[in-house]
């Protein structure tokens, strides 16, 4: 074996862990820009080529503009993000066939951010309750199941496969803390619970979207009064509700 071949071998060697590295940076770049396109073959080819699809996502300047472009929740949530993942952005920007295509390759459902949200987090947060539906461990009835937040009508109908089974009063919010109206899901029921900021028991608590708000059995003067969430005047019609309603049922507040 001759000297000129030895120095072959030491330089392939050391070129080789390079070139890998190259070559890895570039598939997770691929993967990244799919998601951020919402280009399913792209995110394919990249998957093929063995991209990690749990990889933190690099939030460069211009892609948090990029994403304040589509809302400013988007921007809000990711500037100083330094744990997202594919499946958080892809979630967060409503891309369906995206995640499942993640999920498939073994994204993870329950990775936490920096800020603590799992994926379906950011898809409720950011307008999209039936793909979140999909990300975290819903109830397979919730499918049969719907709520109707009517405030014009101060009311609150809860469906079984397009049949109303239980109605009611409700309180929503007063002006200058209005019910946000839009689509929801809900993702967590307490029976009793108290709410650290008011100090006031909220019975039979049905939580919509991982948020702040809620339905719940409280005070109903016959009008808008409350602090944001929905208030059920009646016990009976909150606590059927709430044993009717199923994890991952959606919600409309209309």
């Amino acid at each position: 074996m001759g000297p000129s071949f030895l120095v072959f071998l030491v330089v392939l060697n050391c070129a080789t862990p390079q070139v890998a590295k190259r070559s890895a940076d570039f598939r997770q770049r691929q993967l990244e820009s799919a998601i951020f396109s919402n280009d399913l073959n792209l995110l394919a080819e990249s998957l093929d080529a063995k991209a990690d699809p749990n990889h933190t996502v690099a939030m460069s300047p211009l892609r948090i503009e990029a994403l304040g472009q589509i809302s400013h929740r988007l921007s809000h949530y990711f500037a100083e993000e330094t744990k997202a993942t594919p499946l958080m952005m892809a979630a967060a920007m409503g891309e369906r066939d995206i995640c499942d295509a993640l999920i498939r390759d073994g994204a993870g459902r329950y990775q936490t951010s920096a800020w603590g949200w799992v994926p379906a987090q950011y898809a409720a947060k950011c307008g999209y309750p039936e793909l979140a539906q999909t990300l975290f461990d819903s109830d397979p009835l919730a499918a049969n199941y719907q709520l109707v937040v009517t405030i014009t009508g101060q009311t609150v109908v809860l469906y079984k496969n397009g049949v109303p089974i239980v109605s009611g009063k409700i309180s929503t919010g007063r002006p200058g803390f209005d019910t946000p109206q839009g689509h929801y899901l809900v993702t967590d029921k307490e029976r009793t619970r108290k709410s650290s900021l008011y100090k006031v028991p909220m019975p039979y608590f049905l939580r919509l979207s991982f948020g702040e708000y809620g339905i719940h059995q409280g005070y109903n003067p016959g009008r808008p009064a409350s602090h944001g969430c929905i208030r059920v005047g009646a016990e009976d019609v909150a606590k059927a509700i709430f044993d009717q309603t199923p994890i991952g049922t959606l919600v409309t507040i209309q």
